[in-house]
């Protein structure tokens, strides 16, 4: 998943493979190692560890796509940025009101059980197995975008011409390379790259991830395709315009030449071997920002080997964690063929084109009910986790206000200051150290800020590797328990969902409203301060010229 204000989702521990894929729980040192219980705080880390949130494992009664069992929902306490990315980027609304993880996993590591939803309607006796088609329309057919999420196993079988793609059962959908040969990734009849199975990088096929990201040897090979075309079958349309591909959402082509490369552009393709060709079609290359802007920006962008959703765009595709597949079932056709089991488990996914092929949002969205009488949240699905997440009515946002301040993160997108993740060692605080923008740990703002919650913890300082600056710097040795109560003494910059409250479009999990709420008796602890009227522009429509300026406190 990857959103704008939290950049590429990625794990503090891992190599930076994908966005949204690599969210998950992480324990701390007072919680068991195979399972999280209930009332257990559990903190997930995003963009390389640059925004996190901190929360409370509970239970409660879940209708999705009119499958309805009891399952675990990480309630969001206290966090650094809002969950959904903003769309427009920058100046719209957060787009989601938390995240349905489709993999299938668990909060922490897995015990007895996998505790993703998917897994808890097939255990609660809703569903049969974990298995789920997506079907996303494309822009040229259906401008408002988005299609259906068929939710398991159908008895309509699969189509004729169907292309199994290998993938693990577990966790996240990574592609599995042959036991022999090799995996060569081609655009139309050029070879980018041949790996083997021992080089093969285990990419994923994920939802929360805009567009397709690849290495940048194998963009080259694109962005020397595009010029090609440009300067051939698009001269005209064309003419005195730089092709290149960054990951840079304010980067934009002229909707002729957009559209003409598009139509020409041959498809991205890994070819597994024995006929498994997993296939991006060269018509998601360009995407329009807003359906009303006539501007183009490339979906197609440099990262690690993701396929996104431009590996979705305009498909039905089953994801089958029960035998390890990802089945390509051709083209979507509008959706009208219900995949579900027994034809009752429909949901609508909704995300225009610009929301969900931009590599800087890359966000689908559904509504799912929580709750007894049922809470109804906009949530992003996400093929890249497995955690279902919503925000605590009590739920703040703390930092030095990233509006304000616009410290820049690896990919020039919001973050604040610090950071808080825990390993299997424990729970840390992290600060990010940048002397060409502020002065570096501990003789700065963010210092200073956070000192009433070091103070609270007796937290003690530990350099970090490399020297003070620009290296980042650890605060160690606390559990999560601990610092859910000791944050709520610092002045938090915002409510979580103060962008899509000013909108009108906001849902926080008001648990206390549920009589099926289930947390072992543990309480998220309210902020002592209350956040700061609410004064950013937002562009509530994607098609509105109108900015929103009144301060208005949330």
């Amino acid at each position: 998943m990857k959103f704008t204000t939290l950049s590429l989702l990625a794990l503090i521990y891992n190599n930076e493979v994908t966005n949204a894929s690599l969210l998950r729980a992480r324990l701390n040192k007072q919680d068991s190692l195979s399972d999280l219980q209930l009332g257990d705080y559990f903190s997930e880390a995003y963009a390389s560890g640059e925004s996190w949130f901190v929360g409370l494992l509970a239970s409660d009664m879940v209708n999705f796509g009119s499958a309805v069992a009891r399952a675990k929902v990480g309630l969001m306490t206290s966090g650094s940025l809002p969950i959904g990315n903003f769309y427009p980027w920058p100046e719209g609304m957060s787009t989601t009101d938390g995240i349905l993880g489709l993999a299938r996993g668990c909060f922490g590591d897995c015990g007895e059980e996998y505790t993703d939803t998917v897994s808890n309607l097939v255990r609660g006796g809703a569903l049969s197995a974990h298995v789920f088609t997506m079907c996303l329309v494309d822009g040229a057919t259906n401008p408002e975008g988005g299609g259906a999420l068929f939710l398991g196993p159908s008895d309509k079988g699969l189509p004729e011409g169907t292309v199994k793609i290998p993938v693990s059962a577990t966790g996240m959908y990574f592609v599995q390379p042959p036991s022999q040969g090799t995996v060569n990734i081609t655009l139309g009849d050029k070879l980018l790259k041949q790996y083997s199975p021992e080089e093969w990088i285990y990419p994923i096929v994920d939802s929360g991830t805009g567009g397709l990201s690849m290495p940048q040897e194998l963009l080259n090979g694109v962005v020397e395709e595009a010029k090609n075309i440009a300067s051939n079958q698009c001269k005209a349309q064309c003419q005195n315009i730089d092709i290149e591909l960054y990951n840079d959402l304010s980067q934009h082509f002229p909707k002729s030449c957009a559209v003409c490369i598009n139509t020409a552009m041959p498809d991205f393709v890994a070819d597994l071997g024995s006929d498994k060709k997993l296939e991006v079609s060269g018509s998601t290359l360009f995407y329009e920002t807003t359906p009303c802007s006539g501007e183009y920006s490339n979906s197609w962008s440099p990262g690690a080997l993701t396929f996104g959703t431009a590996s979705l765009y305009g498909k039905n595709v089953q994801f089958n964690a029960e035998e390890g597949y990802i089945a390509f079932m051709g083209d979507a056709n509008g959706c009208e063929v219900n995949y579900s089991e027994g034809g009752n488990h429909r949901t609508t996914l909704s995300g225009v084109e610009g929301q969900v092929l931009s590599p800087g949002i890359g966000v689908i969205t559904a509504d799912i009910h929580v709750g007894t009488p049922p809470q109804k949240f906009v949530v992003q699905m996400d093929t890249g986790s497995q955690d279902l997440l919503l925000y605590a009515d009590t739920c703040m946002l703390y930092g030095i206000n990233p509006e304000e301040d616009n410290i820049p993160s690896q990919d020039n997108s919001f973050r604040t200051c610090f950071a808080v993740a825990s390993s299997f060692e424990g729970s840390y605080l992290e600060y990010f150290s940048d002397e060409s923008h502020h002065p570096c740990f501990p003789n700065n703002a963010c210092y200073n800020y956070t000192k009433p919650l070091l103070d609270e913890l007796q937290l003690s300082y530990h350099q970090g590797d490399g020297g003070f600056c620009p290296s980042n710097s650890y605060l160690e040795g606390f559990p999560l328990s601990e610092f859910s109560k000791a944050i709520t003494v610092l002045q938090p910059y915002s409510s979580c969902n103060a962008n899509r409250e000013y909108c009108g479009e906001a849902n926080y999990f008001r648990y206390k409203d549920s009589s099926t709420f289930m947390s072992n008796n543990a309480t998220p602890f309210p902020t002592q301060k209350d956040p700061p009227a609410f004064t950013k522009k937002v562009i509530c429509d994607p098609c509105s010229d109108d900015l929103h300026t009144a301060a208005v406190a949330v």
